[in-house]
């Protein structure tokens, strides 16, 4: 059984060009090879938004010179702005969008992949990663809302970050490679936080 217990020298960050070998491995760590991002489509990412894709890091810092010695990639989440489809009242994830896909001018976040290294399973860090994420979004008012497609029984816990469920993707549904697996659009308003003084 996984240990609760947070890593030491945890911390999150926007993702860069720097870490895509670390993002690829995670990518084939989490997600089969039909539903994980390509290399070059990483790169793509994390050269078009790197605003939009986030690093959960542990430091490790040598003793002696008190340096970073190493720090390695235990989550990410990727996304990027997804164009409003011409026949759609509303902006969800489509195979179009799961592409080398960027539009600037939306004001809907596509979360494309989220993973946590299965050694830091079990340990709240999806939670923390994607709350931090939302927050961050919400404050720099990037866009309005979160878009994201989730298998059925991810559901609860995107539900319990504050997403809600829109209905079934028929989109990516519809391509072979996705096929066999029902596809839940979900959303999530982005709100700045208010503080009194």
């Amino acid at each position: 059984m996984a240990s609760s217990t947070l890593p030491l020298h945890m911390y999150i960050r926007p993702l860069t060009l720097e870490d895509a070998k670390q993002v690829a491995d995670l990518e084939s760590q989490g997600f089969p090879p039909n539903e994980r991002a390509s290399s070059q489509i990483i790169d793509y990412r994390l050269t078009a938004c790197p605003e939009l894709c986030s690093g959960l890091f542990i430091r490790e810092f040598d003793s002696n010179s008190k340096e970073v010695k190493k720090e390695e990639l235990v989550g990410h989440i990727l996304g990027t702005k997804i164009p409003k489809a011409s026949s759609a009242a509303a902006t969800f994830i489509t195979l179009e969008s799961m592409g080398e896909s960027h539009s600037e001018s939306s004001d809907t976040i596509g979360i494309h992949s989220m993973v946590i290294s299965k050694d830091h399973q079990r340990k709240n860090l999806a939670t923390l990663l994607l709350t931090d994420y939302i927050q961050k979004l919400s404050n720099q008012e990037i866009g309005k809302k979160i878009a994201i497609i989730a298998h059925e029984p991810l559901v609860p816990f995107y539900e319990r970050v504050g997403f809600k469920v829109v209905g079934e993707n028929k989109d990516v549904a519809s391509d072979a490679q996705f096929a066999n697996i029902k596809w839940i659009d979900m959303v999530r308003e982005l709100v700045k936080e208010e503080y009194e003084n």
